[in-house]
């Protein structure tokens, strides 16, 4: 490959090239969290043997709408945890919803197979946890695919087929290729076969929910078109779709909206969310 090509592709996929005060506002997710974690009663449920291998939750009170939000966080599959992904809880358990954080263990130590897999346990997990709880998936940049993963590998017969209702995908990547050529690739250790059987943009949707495709306004422009064009394949699935460019926002602060129902984004959540 082309040097000029290999520096366009690491900047494009590079979401801090167009949020330089990224540091800052990852730092948030861990601080915010930490208070949520102090301040609301929650628990850990294991969904393997593993250390990685754990949900957060947080019940709601009292409530008709039997309805759980489960995050998936980012990091490009190498960075964060569970625990830095609960800050969003408050505002959806005041609006009776429970609201789960899935941690997964992170590159080097698991390939993204592995993961997707551990994604799909905790997924289970839940469901039998919460028999009667419906379950709306979402994720953000790599949580985002591990999610949509989800989307073209759950089983016909599967319980929680029925009961993952809906999901929100923000800011992913959904054809994993392009990475194979960046610095990004280097824990990965991604060949392009296997970048391809991972990419939910390649491969065939067999759970049809309603789905919610949004990412920030200082995107680069390949986080932009990768996700506006996983919109319109989804679309052509039958999968009813609102896809959203979140105005002011980029890669990173765009979570901060996400159960915020006065936001751009947290307007389109609850929107999805009332019509389930």
């Amino acid at each position: 490959m082309h040097e000029d090509v290999k520096v366009t592709l690491e900047r494009e996929y590079s979401p801090s090239s167009v949020a330089p005060d990224y540091r800052k506002t990852v730092a948030a997710y861990a601080a915010e969290s930490a208070i949520v974690l102090g301040a609301r009663a929650h628990h850990r449920l294991a969904y393997g043997a593993a250390v990685d291998e754990y949900s957060i939750v947080f019940d709601a009170a009292s409530s008709d709408r039997r309805l759980m939000f489960v995050f998936i966080h980012g990091g490009y599959w190498q960075e964060l945890a569970a625990d830095d992904s609960c800050f969003p809880a408050a505002g959806f358990l005041a609006r009776g919803i429970s609201y789960a954080a899935v941690n997964y263990t992170l590159a080097p130590n698991a390939t993204i197979e592995e993961m997707i897999g551990q994604c799909g346990c905790a997924i289970e997990g839940l469901t039998r946890e919460y028999p009667d709880t419906n379950l709306v998936l979402a994720g953000s940049s790599a949580g985002a695919h591990l999610a949509a993963m989800q989307a073209v590998r759950m089983p016909e017969s599967a319980d929680m087929r029925h009961r993952v209702v809906g999901s929100i995908l923000i800011s992913g990547i959904y054809d994993l290729r392009p990475l194979t050529h960046t610095y990004i690739n280097a824990p990965l250790k991604l060949d392009p076969l296997r970048a391809h059987r991972v990419s939910p943009a390649l491969l065939p949707v067999r759970h049809v929910a309603p789905t919610l495709v949004c990412w920030g306004e200082h995107e680069t422009a390949e986080f932009k078109r990768q996700s506006a064009e996983h919109a319109e394949r989804l679309t052509k699935y039958g999968v009813p779709v609102e896809r959203l460019e979140v105005a002011g926002r980029n890669h990173f602060d765009i979570l901060f909206d996400l159960a915020n129902p006065a936001s751009q984004l947290g307007k389109a959540v609850d929107n999805l969310l009332g019509g389930l």
